[in-house]
């Protein structure tokens, strides 16, 4: 009977335990479907959850503090694209009372929007004539042939870049070059101690022609972004075959993916030696790395920038002090020494530089022949410096000098016109313009007799034409911008702002300094996972509140938090340079985070230490302004930062 009993008892737990894994397994069937409709759960729920706030509480605040969640959910889950997110205000405003839909609307082509269409409109046009991949392979061919000069040389063009075409082009365009490069540098772990040129190395499965190929597809694809940064990606697995990310495009509503067939080769990493994967590894990182710090250093080289002045003069006016030269003057400083600690810092961890060769690298003559033959070879692939090419170039330059020209100390050609009249937003539209006006080649009556082409006489073609601006402009990105400063509107005029200000005046007992290290190391890991311009559409406004109710200098809170939005270094999904280079196969996670970690925390140290001693030079953030007063005079008594 006893034995029947443990028979009994047996079975029962053997039904119990079938019964327990058949319901787990249904349940991770019902909550993989789930996950498979999870965007249009967020979708619905998420206005659902935050109906009772507008509802229970009464007043203009709560309807704009509805849209704000609703518009931040969305944001930072993704759940709708970026750009369609970004069109909710032009429906939610106006019909929750808190804006007409004529004051929302006009909202989304504010002056500095149309700064970002003018600069990339230029941005187009040197990617079109091909004049970025020249500077780069030029910048190359003078810093030498060794790896750490390889890693500077590397991270001057792209950073330079960045500062004015987009973070994801530049970055899709120098990496297949750091490959070609490194096929000549690195060996199979079987023969690394063979004496060889390096020129028969199969570690990575690439040759010259496809480096080309695939940097014309993934410019073609990729230069409809701007860095750093508003961006999705998705990435696969790292035992998938080929698995590369899926970028979405900033701003773009079309994502733009990269197919197993346009995508990096995958290369046989395993088969080097340790010491050339860590080359490898940092040759690769210091691009990513150059481009999202590189486009900190210009109003137009990222979008969290342009949020940052779109707030300030729609709730200031022009009279900050922001402008494009007075940010370069900044922020350009600080971009080149946080280059330089990257730079650094990725020789120390991945090659330990000891004199004049890295340890463990390869620094015989033949690995670096071999790369300094491919850079010239590819440099002498463009031929000469074309008409188009040298006409772009002077469009830029007179740019760039119009743009640091306008307005120096009071003195400048801004000033030839009446105050508030011109904007850089002037000279940016006025060269784009000139763009589609000066011919792409030297016309017949420039030419010599001899040197005359046979083309017939008439008009040429312009450098360029709608076609190639269409395609290559980020549209998403402008109507996501214009959402962020039709948000930000809506909060101002509804007093939302206001009220988060007060609730945060508590902080007003802390030292200004301790609140912008606690601003900036928020905003600056926040970026990692989500969006750098939605957090800085979120943050910023709120930023500039509390500076005027604990009556600090807007600007000391906003300009280093504006800054931090573009050091993402710890995930692939963080920007889409990060993504690009993890696509390739070299780096894994872990990599990014261990590096990345440390980067992060320098990178909040550097813009913490720069706004508190040069950026009280440049914009006397340590004063709080006359323009801030205007909007809150109670702090007429209390002119410094505590």
């Amino acid at each position: 009977m006893k034995r029947l009993d443990t028979v009994l008892l047996r079975c029962l737990v053997c039904v119990a335990c079938q019964i327990f894994l058949k319901m787990a397994y249904t349940a991770k069937q019902v909550l993989l479907e789930l996950w498979a409709y999870h965007a249009t759960l967020i979708v619905i729920l998420a206005p659902l959850l935050a109906l009772p706030l507008p509802l229970v509480i009464e007043g203009t605040e709560s309807r704009a503090a509805y849209v704000l969640i609703v518009m931040g959910v969305y944001w930072v889950t993704e759940a709708l694209p970026l750009p369609v997110t970004a069109l909710l205000p032009l429906v939610l405003f106006p019909l929750m009372g808190v804006m007409t839909a004529g004051s929302t609307a006009i909202v989304y082509l504010k002056d500095t929007n149309a700064l970002f269409i003018g600069g990339l409109i230029v941005a187009v046009a040197i990617e079109h004539c091909n004049l970025h991949k020249r500077i780069a392979l030029r910048v190359l061919l003078v810093v030498g042939s060794s790896v750490r000069w390889l890693m500077l040389g590397f991270m001057i063009p792209t950073a330079f870049l960045s500062m004015f075409i987009s973070n994801t082009a530049t970055t899709a365009m120098m990496t297949p070059i750091a490959q070609a490069v490194l096929s000549q540098l690195v060996k199979p772990s079987d023969s690394h101690d063979d004496e060889g040129d390096g020129t028969d190395n199969l570690a990575f499965v690439m040759d010259a022609s496809k480096t080309e190929e695939q940097l014309e597809d993934q410019e073609g694809e990729q230069n409809t972004t701007i860095d750093s940064d508003v961006n999705t990606v998705d990435i696969h697995t790292k035992d998938e075959e080929n698995a590369v990310p899926s970028v979405k495009a900033n701003g773009d509503p079309k994502s733009t993916e990269i197919s197993k067939k346009e995508a990096p080769q995958r290369i046989a990493f395993d088969d080097l030696s340790e010491s050339d994967k860590k080359m490898s590894k940092a040759l690769i990182l210091c691009v990513a790395y150059a481009a999202n710090i590189g486009g900190t250093a210009t109003l137009i080289g990222t979008g969290t920038n342009l949020i940052l002045t779109g707030v300030i003069e729609g709730r200031y006016g022009s009279k900050t002090g922001v402008d494009f030269a007075s940010w370069f003057i900044y922020a350009f400083p600080g971009m080149v020494i946080f280059e330089l600690f990257a730079w650094l810092w990725l020789q120390f961890w991945y090659l330990g530089c000891r004199g004049n060769c890295c340890t463990g690298c390869p620094c015989g003559k033949g690995g670096e022949g071999g790369a300094k033959a491919i850079i010239r070879e590819q440099y002498r692939a463009l031929g000469p410096m074309s008409w188009a090419e040298g006409s772009v170039l002077i469009h830029f330059t007179v740019l760039a000098i119009l743009w640091m020209s306008r307005d120096i100390s009071g003195y400048g050609w801004g000033n030839l016109f009446e105050d508030g009249y011109v904007s850089d937003a002037t000279a940016a539209i006025f060269i784009a313009v000139l763009l589609f006006i000066f011919p792409a080649e030297k016309p017949n009556f420039l030419c010599c007799r001899r040197k005359c082409d046979k083309s017939p006489i008439g008009p040429r073609k312009a450098l360029l034409d709608w076609k190639t601006v269409h395609h290559g402009l980020p549209w998403g990105i402008v109507l996501l911008l214009g959402g962020g400063f039709a948000l930000a509107e809506g909060c101002q005029v509804s007093g939302l702002s206001q009220w988060i200000g007060d609730q945060l005046a508590v902080l007003d007992s802390l030292p200004a300094e301790v609140i912008i290290l606690i601003a900036t190391t928020t905003v600056c890991f926040f970026t990692e996972v989500t969006s750098n311009v939605a957090i800085a559409t979120i943050f910023l406004p709120i930023l500039g509140q509390l500076g005027e109710s604990i009556c600090v200098n807007p600007l000391y809170l906003m300009i280093p938090s504006t800054i931090v939005c573009s050091y993402a270094f710890m995930l692939p999904v963080a920007t889409p340079p990060n993504a690009i280079v993890f696509s390739y196969g070299q780096l894994t996670v872990p990599d990014l985070v261990k590096v990345g970690f440390f980067m992060n925390i320098i990178g909040i140290l550097l813009v913490n230490l720069f706004i508190n001693t040069y950026g009280d030079v440049i914009f006397d953030v340590k004063t709080f302004p006359s323009w801030a007063l205007a909007v809150n005079s109670t702090c007429l008594g209390n002119t410094t930062a505590t």
